[in-house]
C-alpha cells in the first residue's frame, strides 16, 4: 500500500513533523527533531549544504567549461574574494549563508533578499548576526535596517532597499536563487521574473537552491530562452535545481533507510496522547540521539557524494556539447544516474493513463480532451486499436494550415512508436531518444494500456534517486 509520508516544506518546520508522529508513529513522517531520532532537515539546512557543496565543487571544475568560447575569459576568485548573493533569505537561503561561512571561511556573503527588501554590502554582511535574526524574527533586512543603517543614515556602508527583486542587479560572483519563484530570470516583460535578463548583474555562476523546474511546456520554454542568453551568450554557469538542492530529500530518507527499531516504535495505546509520548521518548533519550546521530552521518556522507559527482557530470557534459543548455544536461545527468534497481521498473509500472479518442472525432474535440485531461497526445482508435496519436502539435500545425474541419485521421501520426509493458526504464528511455520524442503509449496486442514520457521519468522517479548512495 502506498502511503504519503510528509516533510517539512514552506510554512511547515521539524516541529510540525513531530505532531504527525505523535498522532500517527514515528514512520508517518520525516525530518522529524532529533529526540525522535530524526534528520532534521530545517534545523540543520539539509538541501542548503548542498548548494554549498555544488558552490565548492564547482570551483574547482568550472575552468573545464573555458572550452566553450562564451567562458573563455572566465576567472576563478581566490576564497578571500569569493561573493556570494542569495534571493530568499529563508529555509535554504539562511543556512545557505551559515554553511558558507563555516565551509569556506574566508568567503563573503554580500546580499541578501527577503519579503521586506534587500541589503547589500560589497565587504560583507554579518551573516551570524542576520542568522540570529531570521532564526527569532523570520523576516530581517527591515528589522536590520531599523536597527543597524537608519541610526547612522549614508555612514553606515551597507545599502537597504525595500525592492526585493533589485537584489539581483548586484554584482556577485555566485548567485542562489533561493526563494519560490520560478522565473527568477526572465526574457521578456511577459514572463513575470524577478529580473529580466538584460539587467542582471554580473556574476560568473548561479546555483539553483530554490525548486525552478517545471515541466509546464510554456515556462520550460521560458527557461530555455533564459538558458540561451545567460548561459549560452553572458557565460554565466547554472547548477539546476534538482542536481543542486536534493540534500533535504537525502537527510529525509535516512530515516526509511536506517530502519526505527522495534523498541524505538512509539506503543500503539500512545498515539495521539502527546504528553504521554513526551515522556515515552525522555526515557529513550539515549536511543534516539544515537539513531539521530547515526541518520545525520549517513545524511551528510551521501549527500556530499552525490551532489559533488552530480556537478561534475553537469559540467563534463557541458564542455563535450557545446550547444547543449543546462536544462538539458541536467536531465541527461539524471537519466544516466538510474540505479541498478530503478533500471530494471517495467512500462507498467511506471505508465499512467492517456487520454483515448475515436478516429471519427473531430480536431475540436480532440483539443478539448487534452485540455479536459491536461494531456499533450492522445491515443486515436478504431474499434478499440490504435491507430495512431494526435499531439498538441498536431492540432496547432492543423489549425495553422486551416485545416480545422478535418477529421482527426488526416492530421494524426500514423506510424506510432510504442512500448511494450514488460520494456524496462532504460529502454523506454533509449526508445525516447532514438526517435527524439518526448512521450509514447503503452501497448499490447493493440490495445493501449497508458502511456510513459521523459517528464514522467524525471518529476517521478529521476528526484527520488538522487537519494540512493549508490548514484
Amino acid at each position: 500500500k502506498d502511503i504519503y509520508v510528509p516533510g517539512p516544506d514552506v510554512g511547515t518546520k521539524d516541529a510540525d513533523m513531530k505532531l504527525v508522529a505523535i498522532e500517527n508513529g514515528l514512520d508517518s513522517a520525516v525530518s522529524k527533531p532529533a529526540d525522535m531520532g530524526g534528520n532534521r532537515i530545517d534545523e540543520l539546512g539539509g538541501a542548503a549544504g548542498g548548494v554549498v557543496i555544488a558552490l565548492q565543487t564547482l570551483l574547482k571544475i568550472l575552468p573545464r567549461l573555458r572550452v566553450l568560447p562564451q567562458f573563455a575569459n572566465l576567472e576563478i576568485p581566490e576564497e578571500n574574494d569569493l561573493t556570494v548573493i542569495i534571493q530568499g533569505f529563508g529555509a535554504v537561503g539562511a543556512h545557505a549563508s551559515r554553511i558558507i561561512k563555516e565551509r569556506i571561511s574566508e568567503a563573503k556573503v554580500i546580499g541578501i533578499s527577503d519579503l521586506e527588501g534587500y541589503l547589500y554590502n560589497e565587504n560583507g554582511l554579518p551573516v551570524e548576526d542576520l542568522f540570529g535574526l531570521w532564526q527569532k524574527l523570520g523576516l530581517v533586512t527591515n528589522t536590520f535596517f531599523k536597527d543597524k543603517i537608519a541610526p547612522e543614515g549614508f555612514k553606515h556602508p551597507t545599502k537597504f532597499s525595500t525592492n526585493a527583486n533589485n537584489l539581483l542587479l548586484e554584482n556577485a560572483f555566485c548567485m542562489v536563487p533561493a526563494a519560490p519563484i520560478f522565473n527568477y530570470l526572465g526574457v521578456r516583460s511577459s514572463d513575470k521574473a524577478s529580473m529580466l535578463v538584460d539587467r542582471m548583474g554580473k556574476w560568473s555562476v548561479i546555483i539553483e537552491g530554490a525548486n525552478t523546474y517545471s515541466p509546464d511546456p510554456n515556462r520550460k520554454a521560458s527557461r530555455t530562452r533564459m538558458e540561451q542568453i545567460v548561459y549560452g551568450e553572458k557565460g554565466v554557469m547554472i547548477a539546476n535545481d534538482y542536481l543542486v538542492n536534493s540534500g533535504g530529500v537525502i537527510f529525509a530518507a535516512q530515516e526509511h533507510i536506517i530502519k526505527t527499531p522495534e523498541n524505538l516504535q512509539i506503543p500503539d495505546n500512545m498515539l495521539g496522547n502527546r504528553e504521554e509520548v513526551e515522556k515515552w521518548l525522555k526515557d529513550h533519550e539515549y536511543d534516539f540521539a544515537e539513531l539521530s546521530k547515526q541518520r545525520l552521518i549517513a545524511g551528510e556522507e551521501y549527500r556530499e557524494n552525490v551532489i559533488h559527482h552530480n556537478m561534475i557530470e553537469l559540467v563534463d557534459l557541458l564542455a563535450a556539447h557545446p550547444d547543449m543548455l543546462p536544462c538539458t544536461a541536467a536531465q541527461r545527468v539524471s537519466i544516466q544516474r538510474l540505479s541498478a534497481k530503478e533500471s530494471q521498473r517495467t512500462a507498467k509500472d511506471i505508465m499512467v493513463s492517456i487520454p483515448t479518442i475515436d478516429i471519427n472525432n473531430s480536431i475540436q474535440n480532440a483539443a478539448k480532451l487534452m485540455i479536459d485531461k491536461n494531456s499533450g497526445i492522445v491515443a486515436v482508435l478504431s474499434e478499440d486499436i490504435l491507430v495512431g496519436v494526435a499531439t498538441d502539435w498536431d492540432i496547432t500545425a492543423a489549425v495553422a494550415s486551416n485545416s480545422c474541419d478535418v477529421k482527426l485521421d488526416k492530421i494524426m501520426t500514423k506510424d506510432v512508436i510504442t512500448t511494450s509493458p514488460d520494456y524496462t526504464m532504460l529502454d523506454i528511455v533509449r526508445e525516447l531518444e532514438q526517435y527524439q520524442i518526448s512521450a509514447m503509449p503503452v501497448v499490447k496486442d493493440g490495445k493501449v494500456l497508458g502511456k510513459v514520457s521523459s517528464d514522467l521519468i524525471t518529476q517521478r522517479y529521476v528526484l527520488s534517486l538522487l537519494q540512493d548512495h549508490r548514484i
